[in-house]
């Protein structure tokens, strides 16, 4: 158990070094250390699965509880650096494509001549200022889906609520009419027992009644 938690870890730490060095733009191709980060994380995945299961599997219950614990923590872990790694890629993305038509607006505005040689330096101006808008707006995004995300979880937890709560009223509903229904039933009986015992009180004095006259006239 414990080789199997010290690879998962190890993983982790390599994971946490590739995201710093993406980040950091230490590497030498994005596309070979994005790959690297996406199947590392798939990897971690199935280790944190497989270590949970075994966990389960444990007969004594404190290192179950044990073992459980990692497997949550390093699940947490996981889901941390893969938003991460989403947010940077995307930001990576973004400044790629900012950087692309920059160049290309440089690029026309070289070709016009010497006759807009201030034309460079304003549309710099404009780039940046594009650039800081489009991130701008950007984050705005990103935090409008995250209020609306929430929101929606929210309403769905609602839902299930009120759908618990109305399964619960149905079996009170459920449980009164049974109750009702048994009482209705004992009563139903006691009355029945009573009325047994007048008759049986009954017949006993009309049989007593019979054997005396039986004897006194026949005997």
């Amino acid at each position: 158990m414990t080789s199997e938690y010290n690879a998962a870890q190890r993983l982790l730490h390599k994971i946490k070094q590739s995201v710093s060095d993406f980040e950091l733009g230490r590497f030498n191709g994005p596309a070979v250390i994005q790959a690297a980060i996406v199947q590392d994380l798939q990897t971690l995945s199935k280790r944190i699965t497989e270590y949970r299961i075994l966990g389960r599997q444990e007969a004594t219950e404190r290192k179950r509880n044990m073992m459980l614990d990692r497997a949550s923590s390093m699940a947490e872990e996981h889901e941390q650096l893969k938003r991460r790694y989403e947010k940077l890629k995307q930001r990576k993305t973004e400044q790629a494509t900012y950087d692309d038509n920059r160049n290309e607006l440089f690029q026309r505005s070289n070709m016009n001549g010497s006759g807009a040689g201030a034309m460079p330096m304003d549309t710099t101006i404009m780039m940046d200022s594009q650039g800081e808008d489009g991130g701008f707006w950007g984050r705005s995004e990103q935090a409008l889906d995250g209020y609306i995300s929430q929101g929606m979880a929210s309403l769905d937890n609602l839902r299930e609520q009120r759908s618990m709560l109305q399964g619960a009223h149905k079996r009170i509903l459920n449980a009164d009419s049974t109750l009702g229904l048994s009482k209705s039933v004992i009563t139903y009986i006691n009355r029945r027992t009573t009325q047994d015992k007048i008759f049986l009180v009954a017949g006993m004095f009309v049989t007593c009644i019979c054997i005396y006259f039986i004897v006194h006239y026949f005997g």
